[in-house]
């Protein structure tokens, strides 16, 4: 939350000049890297078997990432974020933190956001919106950490997520067609895991998690518009 208000007052200083920081029509393609810090709040992990207090965090990460913006008007543009997706790491936590890394999932979270952008010289222009992401996960994997506590061998599968988004961000132009960008978001996602553990002697025992992960992503790009 800090993060989100220090953007806002950021941007709002900023906007003290006036001006188009486009023009209907144009494109503008992003190519950079981000890098993604969650915001962990976990429920406990729930289920036959399943001893109290366990929870689970997402691992920080970097990732490759892509912007495709288009200027509906002058001032308003249409953005589709997305990134190659990252192999994110899930780590026990609470009283499970022994345990370590417990499983992996691949994830996909492209997002659309509506943008205001304005300039604010011949050189720097800046943009605020927000919008909607959609997360996948995919590939999941448990690991051996898990298996040995819960006593055989497991999969384990992610609901996908629908979310909010807020993105601030600038550019510097380095001339009429190339730009340098930076931008701060935040995604809201949810990660709903199910696990079933084949047990000896048991059967299949299932156990679920709910994991707000809710990532700031702060991403640097070079950008070129057409």
């Amino acid at each position: 939350m800090k993060k989100l208000t220090g953007a806002v007052v950021l941007f709002t200083a900023l906007c003290g000049t006036t001006g188009v920081a486009g023009e209907a029509g144009t494109s503008v393609v992003k190519l950079g890297t981000a890098s993604v810090s969650y915001n962990n709040n976990s429920t406990e992990l729930s289920g036959d078997f399943t001893p109290p207090g366990v929870t689970a965090v997402a691992e920080d990460h970097n990732v490759a990432a892509f912007m495709y913006d288009y200027f509906v008007t002058d001032n308003w543009s249409v953005q589709l974020a997305a990134g190659l997706p990252p192999t994110v790491k899930l780590s026990a936590a609470g009283t499970g933190a022994d345990l370590g890394q417990v499983g992996e999932a691949k994830a996909m979270f492209p997002a659309v956001i509506a943008l205001y952008n304005i300039d604010l010289s011949n050189k720097f222009s800046a943009y605020i919106g927000a919008g909607v992401n959609y997360t996948k996960f995919v590939d999941s994997k448990i690991y051996d950490s898990y298996e040995t506590a819960f006593g055989g061998e497991s999969e384990g599968k992610i609901e996908d997520s629908v979310g909010g988004v807020f993105k601030i961000g600038g550019s510097y132009a380095v001339n009429d067609n190339w730009m340098v960008d930076v931008a701060y978001a935040r995604h809201w996602i949810t990660a709903d895991a199910k696990v079933t553990t084949s047990t000896p002697g048991i059967g299949d025992v299932e156990r679920s998690i709910s994991v707000d992960v809710d990532p700031d992503i702060i991403s640097f790009a070079v950008g070129y518009k057409f």
